[in-house]
Parts: C-alpha cells; structure tokens; sequence
C-alpha cells in the first residue's frame, strides 16, 4: 500500500512508498522579508548578512563567478554594496527581480565556496565566502582514499577510489541536490562544502537547469520518480547499500470510484497525467495552464501561470491538453495523493544512474535493458561509479579521461575495474565534464573541462550530527 502523500507522516521512512516532503531550508513562504544586507569582511572570508523580518523561504545557487540568494516573498530596494580589497568577493548587489523576488548576487573575482545558514537573534541569513584552500575537512579511518594508474585498452588511465567503511556510526552516505532543490545546478566541490562533507562524487544525469532523469530519494521523500528499468543505488534504514531498478507509480484518489493517473514528480507533466510539485521542485512551480494546490489533503484553489507550492502541500499541474484530468477538482474537496515506489524496501535515500557494471561480482552491462545508447558505453570519457562490496563497503571511483595521460574509459572497461576493485553490484553514474570527486575538501580528479562542471546532484559522505 502506498502512504497517503504529504506530510501528515514526516517520520515516516521508504517503504512501499514515499512521502514527498520539505527540503530543509525551506520556510513559510507566506511570511517573508528583509530589512537589511551588510558585508562584513573577515581576512580571507567573509560574510553577508541578510537581516530578516520573518520566516522566508529562500535558494543559494553558486558558480564559478558569483553566489546568488533568492529570499521569495520578499522585498527589499536595490542596492550595491563594492567591496574594494577583498580576495574573492568584488561586490554584493540587490535587486529585486519581480515584485515577490528579491535577489542578493555576491559577484566574486575569483571561484569561491560558501555556506549558508539561518541565525535566530535576531533573525539573519548568514551565506560565509570561503576561498577553496580553507574549505578543507580531515577524514577519518573509515574513509579511505587511493589514486592509482589502470589499463585501458593499449593506454593508462588515473583512477580515484575512495572506500567508506559502512559500520562506522559516526558516517553516513546520502545525495544532495544542487540548492537544495530541483531547479538548480552547483560543482560538486560547493555541494560538499555547504554540507561540510568528508568526500563526494558526482551524482545522476539531469537534464537542463538541472532536473534529476531518474530517482532520486532523499530523507525518506520521493525527490524524482524512477526511470523503467535503470540503475538506483538504494540506501536503506537496516542493512548494506543495494543496487537494483524500481518501479514507480502515482495516483490521485479524487473520490471512491475516481483515481486520476500521476505520472511525474517535480518535472513537466507528461501527456495523459498530471505532475505534482513538492517543495523540493523549489517555491514556484514552472509555467502552469492548469494547476490545483492542495494542502492538508484539502484542494484550496484552481490558479494557473507559476504558482507558489505551499510548505504543508503541494501543486498538482497538467498541460493544456489535459485540462480536463483536473477538470474533476473542486476547492474544498478532499483528495488522497498516492505515490508508490516498488519493491517494498525501507529505504532512507536513492539516487538512480546506470547502467548497472557489476551483478553478484561479475561483469554485467545491461545497457540496452536500461535503454542506454551504444555510443554512451562503448567510449572511452571519464567516468563516475559506485558499488558495494560483500563486506558492504561502499566504492566511489572516478576515471580521469579526455587528455594526453588521460584516456577515460568505456563502460565495460569500468565494470572490469569495479570487480577487480571487490565490487559485489556497482553500477554508472553521469560521466564525462560532471565526473568530479572531493575528498576532505580537495578535489582530487583532473576534471576534463579544465574546471569543474556544475551538476544536479551529488553523493556525500558525512558525519552524522
């Protein structure tokens, strides 16, 4: 049976389905402000201080060349702020980008990392610029990191590989969004830093300003629904990591005798369905021509354009063509969202990839089964996977390619590196100019952009709190 979707149940974890919920730095969107924005230098760091008058729900999104806040339901004049010696930061600016967004940009002179976090008295967002040599994180015995040179083919290639020991309690393996949320893309060096991770890799494909193609499942909450048939490393609540497929399907119960197909989670709704929106999507859902917010299990309205997706809630949207699905929606008319992930496991976090490389220690790459292109397994690029050992050791490796001492790999090559490696089952993550490893702060891969890539997602390895 699935769980009644949203989060009348917030402690519930995995099982036969999962409850979509918040992202932790959203807030009550409909109680915002800011009162003032100050730099305060501190050496090579420093900080901007966002003032706030309440609760606010707000995104952190970094690049190469600047940190961006958007603070919804917010208002507040422009401004801009230089910042004349600093190392890494040139100036912090104000804008307010429509009459419900306002934005702080911390245009930077150089690549920097951050973190951001909410301080209570009195009530200040606080994002710290931290220059990259500081961003660094000692590890501990059960994280172990190796760089060694692997044949392929006629040629060599460096190869990372880090190993987490799975019985340690103080650790715990999990993927992160790029800003927290669907909408946005970051290097996988400021994801680790945000969180201050011990090591990460790259995560899953995505698609545009940074959609998840595939599952995606974090703290228990349904982020991306799975893809038929492709690889998802699972993480359950007991027991070792699993690599395996699922199954998804969604359901909208409007009456007794009526349930409404659900087809898509936190992306564009196909034809013949309808998507629903979570606050994971990010506070707006995208252009809709027909949408109904629901909250409390209760459908409140019937608005249209980009609406704002309620933090105890979510947004069911259809394309024009589909008008008629929600069409059986009424304000004030109960509704049950019914979103089921098979099999029935208890797991706390997913994130899909594929194809699979490794299937009870021997090579397999069902690739075609996964609806994998041929060219995508059989050149040489560089490369991201994960597996699991029969100690239930966890394997993170990345393949340096696309250089003169660099040559990457094909995907079977990879597979013959995962068992020779002791994976168990492993299986492929996004590759290529996402392929990126951090380990205690530091990225340690030759990214084959020159620099890094900034992706959707990313596999961390933490401390526990």
């Amino acid at each position: 049976m699935g769980l009644r979707a949203w989060i009348s149940h917030p402690a519930v974890i995995l099982a036969a389905a999962l409850a979509v919920g918040l992202p932790a730095a959203a807030a009550d969107v409909r109680i915002a402000g800011a009162t003032a924005v100050a730099w305060v230098p501190e050496g090579p760091l420093g900080r901007v201080l966002i003032r706030l008058a309440g609760s606010v729900a707000y995104r952190t999104l970094g690049t190469h060349s600047s940190i961006t806040v958007d603070l919804w339901q917010a208002r507040y004049p422009p401004e801009v702020i230089p910042v004349p010696s600093h190392p890494y930061v040139r100036q912090v600016q104000v804008d307010q980008m429509t009459p419900d967004l306002a934005r702080v940009r911390i245009h930077l002179r150089r690549p920097a990392r951050y973190r951001a976090y909410l301080m209570s008295d009195p009530p200040t967002l606080a994002v710290v610029v931290i220059p990259p040599w500081m961003a660094t994180v000692p590890l501990p015995p059960s994280v172990a990191y190796q760089a060694l040179r692997a044949r392929a083919g006629r040629d060599a290639v460096t190869v990372h590989v880090l190993r987490v020991d799975p019985h340690d309690p103080a650790i715990e393996v999990r993927p992160v969004l790029a800003a927290d949320m669907v909408s946005g893309r970051e290097t996988t060096s400021i994801i680790a830093t945000r969180y201050r991770a011990l090591a990460a890799v790259n995560g899953g494909y995505f698609a545009g300003p940074g959609m998840p193609l595939g599952m995606v499942a974090v703290d228990g909450q349904l982020v991306s629904a799975p893809l038929p048939r492709r690889s998802v490393l699972a993480l359950p609540a007991r027991g070792r990591p699993m690599i395996r497929d699922f199954q998804f399907r969604g359901r909208l119960v409007a009456r007794p005798d009526l349930a409404l197909p659900v087809t898509d989670v936190n992306r564009p709704p196909r034809g013949g369905g309808i998507a629903v929106f979570t606050p994971h999507y990010g506070p707006l859902t995208p252009p809709a021509g027909l949408a109904a917010v629901v909250r409390h299990d209760i459908v409140e309205r019937l608005p249209s354009g980009r609406v704002l997706i309620p933090r105890d809630g979510y947004v069911l949207v259809v394309n024009a063509l589909d008008a008629p699905l929600l069409a059986h929606l009424r304000p004030g008319q109960r509704v049950v969202l019914d979103l089921q992930v098979t099999p029935d496991l208890e797991v706390v976090a997913a994130l899909g990839g594929g194809p699979r490389l490794v299937k009870d220690g021997q090579v397999s790459v069902p690739y075609m089964w996964e609806q994998f292109s041929p060219a995508l397994v059989q050149r040489r690029a560089p490369r991201t996977a994960v597996g699991v050992t029969s100690a239930g050791t966890l394997l993170l490796v990345t393949v340096d390619g696309r250089g003169r001492r660099h040559t990457g790999m094909t995907l079977f090559e990879l597979a013959e590196l995962m068992a020779r490696l002791g994976a168990r089952e492993a299986m492929n993550l996004d590759g290529g100019g996402s392929a990126t490893m951090v380990v205690g702060g530091r990225v340690v891969n030759d990214p084959s952009d020159g620099v890094e890539r900034p992706v959707a997602s990313a596999l961390l390895v933490l401390r526990r709190n």
